[in-house]
């Protein structure tokens, strides 16, 4: 499978930037498992000991969509 924007289903631009902003993210508190899942299914995130993070592919994406410029990013 591929990535494509325009088949992601919605909830997953909102796991998408949780893990793009938060970093790894645990099971417990991720917004969409479904939407994780498709994010894994695509090469842009994965799962390693309970907690998910976005692979190069997924933070591409990120910044691709403006990710690194939004307003409500904390800054470091």
């Amino acid at each position: 499978m591929t990535a494509d924007l325009r088949t992601m289903p919605s909830s997953v631009n909102e796991s998408l930037w949780q893990m793009f902003k938060d970093g790894p993210t645990w099971d417990g508190n991720l917004v969409s498992k479904a939407a994780r899942t498709w994010l894994v299914e695509n090469g842009l995130a994965f799962r390693a000991k309970g907690y998910n993070a976005l692979t190069e592919k997924g933070l591409e994406m990120g910044v691709s969509l403006g990710m690194c410029e939004r307003k409500d990013r904390v800054p470091q």
